[in-house]
C-alpha cells in the first residue's frame, strides 16, 4: 500500500509544478504571509525564479499600484480567513503589467487553525483587454446613437427640436394628459410677412431672424413639461402641460412683446419690426382626442389670429 501512495504524491507534486497555472502556497502563520512554494507556472507568469520569490509576500507583484478596489476585497478575505477570487493588475520582473486572476483558498489543520493560503493565478490580460474594448465600443456606440438621435430630432438651422421630435413629444404628452386628466396646451406661432422679409433682406438675414425668434421662444417655454420646435419654414409649435388658459394667454402676450423688443427691422411690416402671430388651444383632452386633431385646432386658431392682423393672438379652449 505504501508504493501507490508514494507514486500518487510524486504524481501530484509533478502535476502541480508543471501546471500551466501559477500556483503558490503562503504561510498564514507568519507575518505578511510569505511564500513558501511557487510552481514553474508561476515563474513563467511573473518572470521571477523561485529563489527570488520565496520568503516574500505575493503583494510585491502589485508594485506601487496599490490603489486597486479589489485589493480591499483580498485583504478582507485574508482577514476573515476566507476564500476569494479577484482580478488584479500585477507586474512581471521586466516591469510589464498583466491582469492576474487570483483564486485564493484557505487551508486549515485538523483543529481548524488556519495554516496556509493557496493561490491559483492566471494571466487574463487578453480577456480583460477584450472586455475593456467591448465596453469602450459600447460606450462609443451609445454616444453615436445619442448623437444620431439628436441630429434626427433637431432642426439644423435654428438648433431646436424639429417637426419629427415635436410630433413624438406631442403624442407622449397627450397620452399623459389623457391618463392624468391634465391640461394640455398646443400653440402655433408664425412670423408675420416673413416671405417679404426674406425677399427684402435676403436668405442669410432670414435665417438669423428665425434663430433669434426660435431662441426667444425656447427660453420662454423652458420647463421640462414644454417642447418647442421649428415646425415649418417660419412656423414654430409648442406643446405644454399644466398651467391654465389664462396663463397661456399671458405667456403668449409677453412673447409677442419680447419679439417686438428684438427690434429686428422689417420695413414691409406696418410695425416696422418683425412681429409674430400666435394661436392655440388649451384643454383637458378627451380619451378619443388625437395629436393631429389638436394640431389642426391650434393651426385654425392661428389662422383666426392672422385674420385679426399682424401681431395678434388667439387662444381657445
Amino acid at each position: 500500500m505504501d508504493v501507490p501512495l508514494k507514486i500518487s504524491r510524486d504524481l501530484l507534486a509533478l502535476a502541480i509544478d508543471q501546471s500551466r497555472d501559477g500556483i503558490t502556497i503562503a504561510d498564514a502563520r507568519l507575518p505578511g504571509w510569505p511564500l513558501i512554494y511557487v510552481n514553474a507556472g508561476f515563474e513563467r507568469l511573473t518572470g521571477y525564479v523561485a529563489s527570488e520569490l520565496l520568503g516574500k509576500s505575493v503583494r510585491f507583484l502589485q508594485g506601487t499600484d496599490t490603489d486597486q478596489p479589489e485589493i480591499n476585497i483580498l485583504r478582507e478575505a485574508l482577514r476573515k480567513e476566507q476564500s476569494c477570487v479577484v482580478t488584479l493588475r500585477n507586474y512581471r520582473r521586466d516591469g510589464s503589467m498583466f491582469w492576474n486572476e487570483l483564486s485564493l483558498s484557505s487551508v486549515h489543520d485538523t483543529d481548524g487553525t488556519l495554516t496556509h493560503f493557496i493561490g491559483i493565478q492566471n494571466d487574463v490580460t487578453a480577456r480583460v483587454t477584450l472586455d475593456q474594448h467591448l465596453r469602450q465600443s459600447n460606450q462609443d456606440l451609445h454616444a453615436l446613437n445619442q448623437q444620431l438621435y439628436r441630429l434626427a430630432h433637431t432642426d439644423p438651422l435654428v438648433g431646436i427640436s424639429n417637426r419629427l421630435h415635436f410630433e413624438e413629444q406631442l403624442g407622449q404628452m397627450l397620452k399623459t394628459a389623457q391618463r392624468t386628466h391634465s391640461l394640455l396646451s398646443v400653440l402655433v406661432v408664425n412670423l408675420d410677412l416673413f416671405k417679404r422679409f426674406n425677399n427684402r433682406y435676403g436668405r442669410a438675414a432670414g435665417d438669423t431672424c428665425l434663430r433669434m425668434v426660435g431662441d426667444l421662444i425656447t427660453r420662454s417655454f423652458a420647463r421640462g413639461a414644454d417642447c418647442v420646435a421649428r415646425y415649418d419654414n417660419d412656423e414654430f409649435a409648442i406643446v405644454s402641460m399644466g398651467g391654465s388658459i389664462e396663463g397661456l394667454q399671458q405667456h403668449l402676450h409677453k412673447l409677442r412683446s419680447q419679439v417686438r423688443a428684438l427690434n429686428i427691422p422689417h420695413s414691409d411690416s406696418p410695425e416696422g419690426v418683425v412681429t409674430i402671430c400666435g394661436g392655440g388651444i388649451s384643454l383637458i383632452p378627451q380619451r378619443d382626442s388625437t395629436a393631429q386633431e389638436l394640431l389642426q385646432r391650434a393651426s385654425a386658431a392661428l389662422l383666426e389670429a392672422k385674420r385679426l392682423g399682424n401681431d395678434s393672438e388667439n387662444i381657445v379652449s
